[in-house]
C-alpha cells in the first residue's frame, strides 16, 4: 500500500515557477537576443524541483480570478495552493534527498522523529474537495463569459477584447454581474 507523506515548503516555494527563455531580436547592434522571464502558471517551483528529483507528489491547488494589469477590466486565471506551506509526498525513495530539495523546508515527523504518514482516505478527502472548488469556479467563470458576451453586443471594444480572449484561453471577465467597459 502506498503511503503519503506531508512535507513543509520554504516560504515562496509554492509560487510560479519562472522560468527563462531566449528571444532572438533580430537587431544588427547589440547581442541579437535577449532574456525573457516568463512565469510556468500551472507548476510551482516546489513542484518541479520535486519532479525533478523524481518524487511523487501532490499540492492541493484551487484556481482564482486575479485583475489583469493591462486590461483592468479583465480578470486573468491563476493557480495557488489551497495548504499553504505543504505539500504531499508519495513513497519517497529518499528521504534525505526530498529534505536537500530545493524548496522543501522539512518532512512532517511524529515526536520520536519517524517521518509522519498520511492516511490514504484523507490525500482522497482533500482531492474531493478540491475537484468541487474546480467545477464550482467552472460555473462561474462560465456564466461570467455568457454575462461579458450580452454586453458585448453594444460595445466594438468589447468584443475585439473577447475575441482576443477566446483565442488565448488564459483571461476572463470578473464573476461580477456589472462588467464596467472602459
Amino acid at each position: 500500500m502506498q503511503k503519503w507523506y506531508a512535507v513543509k515548503t520554504m516560504p515562496g516555494a509554492q509560487q510560479p515557477q519562472r522560468e527563462y527563455a531566449v528571444e532572438k531580436t533580430g537587431s544588427k547592434r547589440g547581442k541579437g537576443y535577449r532574456i525573457v522571464p516568463s512565469l510556468n502558471p500551472n507548476m510551482s517551483a516546489v513542484e518541479r524541483a520535486l519532479s525533478d528529483n523524481g518524487f511523487s507528489h501532490y499540492m492541493p491547488a484551487e484556481k482564482r480570478l486575479i485583475r489583469d494589469r493591462r486590461h483592468t477590466d479583465l480578470w486573468k486565471v491563476r493557480r495557488f495552493a489551497l495548504m499553504v506551506g505543504y505539500v504531499f509526498v508519495r513513497d519517497p525513495h529518499d528521504f534525505r534527498l526530498l529534505e536537500e530539495t530545493p524548496g522543501v523546508d522539512m518532512l512532517i515527523r511524529d515526536s520520536s522523529g519517524v517521518p509522519y504518514s498520511i492516511d490514504l482516505l484523507d490525500i482522497l478527502e482533500v482531492r474531493k474537495s478540491e475537484a468541487e472548488a474546480e467545477l464550482e469556479f467552472d460555473r462561474q467563470s462560465l456564466r461570467a463569459r455568457q454575462n461579458a458576451r450580452k454586453k458585448a453586443k453594444d460595445d466594438p471594444r468589447l468584443q475585439m477584447l473577447i475575441a482576443k480572449l477566446d483565442i488565448a484561453g488564459n483571461i476572463t471577465f470578473s464573476p461580477a454581474e456589472e462588467i464596467a467597459a472602459a
